[in-house]
């Protein structure tokens, strides 16, 4: 059966097969790696709402203040739900998934897109595989037990543990979790139950 994400103007997007996703990250890493033979840094955006898409788009468009070339290739990813991945397509074909009252937001997008070619999105969260840097813009909803008393509220952390697990898992942060010696790897980012342990610090 096919699932489909729906966009806010009616648009509609097939969810992505499994047989799909080899392809995909194919995709993903050629460009990446034109990107890094150019020079650039590898940044992947985790989450592309409302936050998200903006920040990757500002990263994608920051230039080196000493060469004026962009010195950023950055890679938003969105998981694949009927709730979200029409973002992905969108972004793609340099349409803001996101309505933002900043007038400069759609042509800098645009801009990063098609002139540019410093922004891309993905699905397939291999692509973290190729971070050199890792943002993390996911949503932690905030919800009030009673009106007007924030004490009594809590914030919904599940988006966010499972986006730190899934960088964990690709970027090699869970590898050593089972070490008690009080080492960390450095190379990738620390896994929530590094952290947990008191094995990661900052």
């Amino acid at each position: 059966m096919t699932y489909y994400s729906l966009s806010p103007a009616g648009e509609k997007f097939a969810i992505p097969e499994e047989d799909q996703y080899v392809a995909e990250f194919k995709r993903v890493e050629s460009l990446a790696e034109a990107a890094r033979n150019e020079g650039k840094e590898i940044v992947v955006v985790m989450g592309v709402g409302f936050v998200g898409a903006v920040m990757a788009a500002i990263i994608a468009d920051t230039v080196d203040k000493k060469s004026g070339k962009s010195g950023k290739f950055v890679i938003g990813c969105q998981r694949p739900s009927t709730r979200s991945y029409w973002k992905i397509p969108l972004l793609n074909r340099d349409i803001s998934p996101v309505k933002a009252e900043d007038p400069e937001v759609d042509p800098m997008i645009a801009r990063c897109v098609l002139e540019k070619k410093t922004l891309i999105a993905t699905y397939n969260s291999d692509c973290l595989k190729l971070a050199d840097c890792v943002v993390v813009d996911v949503q932690c909803d905030y919800t009030k037990n009673d009106l007007g008393n924030m004490r009594t509220g809590r914030a919904e952390m599940g988006a966010l543990e499972a986006t730190i697990k899934t960088i964990a898992e690709n970027t090699g942060g869970l590898s050593d979790i089972n070490r008690n010696d009080g080492s960390a790897r450095n190379d990738g980012i620390c896994g929530l139950a590094h952290y947990e342990k008191g094995i990661c610090r900052p």
